[in-house]
């Protein structure tokens, strides 16, 4: 696991799940629920709010498929959607239904999810007519201009700035590697035991980047699939290329990528100048 310090995540596996029963509810369109902890006196999601969550999601037969405490402790978040302005009314339903604070299981049709929500093939070992069982607990919600404010509030305008908070990063993290010749903080979580990228190999991983702030902004595994590319042609960010090249297959890694090994002090990008990048990386296969 990644070297962040996760909080203990709430212990909804210890309720046993059953469609037929176990304290579930049915709204009129058939997604089950059933809540664990309600806070009613706090806020439901708006509209274009930031929902910050905890979740995990498995088959019927507890085969975990995707868990936010993977990575790394940063915070997950995603914007809210209403149901009627969804690829239906799934989880977005779910979450339209949560306060800030509550916990609570779903159960949803996996074929729909997968084909519907997140327009993707169903993975190998998903039947046809089985169910997908959400546990997610809603810890914060931001309004637009508060993400935007935290947001704007904790990027560097220059390189001291940029420094200062890459050591702050390190000190609170309680981060001991040293640094590459590049400046590169290369820390392995697992150690791979397959082959080793080279140059003209395709490599394939499994990736979320966050800002230093924890702030995620791109994640291959919130779009549900690999993300691939061409080892030593330049065809991604010097930081990346650098930190796959000192893994093997089965490898995990945590890269912490100053910005003159990201995208320095370039303006009109999706990533403000001066940012230092942190991305949580699997490599899943070199080709």
């Amino acid at each position: 696991m990644y070297r962040t310090v996760i909080p203990v995540f709430f212990a909804l596996s210890l309720f046993l799940f059953s469609c037929s029963g176990g304290g579930y509810k049915t709204t009129p369109s058939g997604l089950q629920y059933q809540f664990f902890e309600e806070n009613s006196e706090n806020p439901l999601p708006g509209p274009k709010d930031i929902l910050e969550i905890e979740m995990t999601y498995k088959t019927e037969n507890d085969s975990v498929l995707f868990d936010t405490r993977e990575l790394g402790g940063s915070p997950f978040r995603m914007k809210n959607k209403l149901p009627e302005d969804a690829k239906g009314v799934f989880i977005e339903e779910g979450l339209s239904m949560m306060h800030e604070g509550d916990s609570a299981r779903f159960v949803v049709d996996a074929e729909s999810f997968f084909l519907i929500t997140q327009g993707r093939e169903i993975p190998d070992g998903i039947k046809k007519g089985s169910k997908l069982i959400f546990d997610i607990r809603l810890k914060k919600i931001l309004n637009m201009n508060t993400y935007r404010n935290e947001k704007n509030g904790l990027f560097a305008s220059n390189e001291q700035e940029e420094q200062t908070l890459l050591e702050s990063y390190l000190k609170n993290g309680n981060i001991v590697e040293q640094p590459t010749n590049s400046g590169l903080y290369f820390v392995e979580e697992i150690k791979g035991k397959g082959k080793k990228p080279e140059a003209g190999s395709t490599v394939v991983i499994n990736y979320t980047g966050t800002y230093i702030n924890g702030q995620i902004f791109d994640s291959s595994l919130e779009r549900g699939e690999t993300f691939q590319f061409r080892f030593g042609a330049s065809e991604v960010i010097a930081g990346l290329e650098e930190g796959v090249s000192y893994m093997k297959e089965g490898g995990k890694a945590t890269l912490i990528i100053p910005s003159h090994l990201a995208y320095k002090d370039e303006t009109g990008n999706k990533i403000p100048p001066f940012s230092t990048l942190i991305f949580y990386v699997e490599l899943i296969e070199v080709k």
